[in-house]
């Protein structure tokens, strides 16, 4: 088995109300059950049907289920607060319904972390003991991310 990835990359900023230690653990889960053949990297980008460039994106890092976006609609995605306009022509582009996930995401900052850990309680944020794995497999706690001290 596979363990946990470490993180070699610099501080991330809050994301729907997700801090730097949240996105990494969320991000650790994920590469770890892929890693490990529990779950599949998705082939096609979700909004665009692109197969190039494919990165995994979360809007909640309390869920192991990635979306695979293309990496341009990706950068959008994230850089949506401050350019509305990138983001609207995808959503514009892509959406069928307009009931789709990325077509509502809101075009303002919210703080779904704090909506969910009120709604469900503080131990939605454990994201490694709710997570469904094969029988028998231990998870290994000391290599969850954890933030260094300055």
């Amino acid at each position: 088995m596979k363990g946990l990835r470490k993180w070699p990359w610099g501080e991330l900023p809050v994301y729907n109300g997700f801090t730097h230690v949240e996105r990494v653990r969320g991000w650790q889960l994920i590469m770890w059950r892929i890693d490990n053949s529990w779950a599949e990297r998705g082939a096609t980008c979700c909004i665009s049907g692109s197969t190039t460039m494919l990165r995994l994106h979360s809007e909640s890092y309390y869920s192991w289920e990635p979306y695979t976006l293309n990496h341009s609609i990706h950068m959008v995605l994230h850089q949506r607060f401050n350019k509305p306009d990138a983001w609207r022509r995808i959503v514009d582009r892509y959406a069928v319904t307009g009931e789709e996930w990325f077509a509502r995401l809101s075009l303002v900052p919210v703080d779904l972390a704090g909506e969910l850990r009120a709604t469900h309680g503080p131990e939605i944020a454990d994201i490694f003991a709710r997570v469904p794995l094969p029988e028998g497999v231990i998870i290994p706690h000391h290599q969850i991310y954890q933030h260094p001290q300055v």
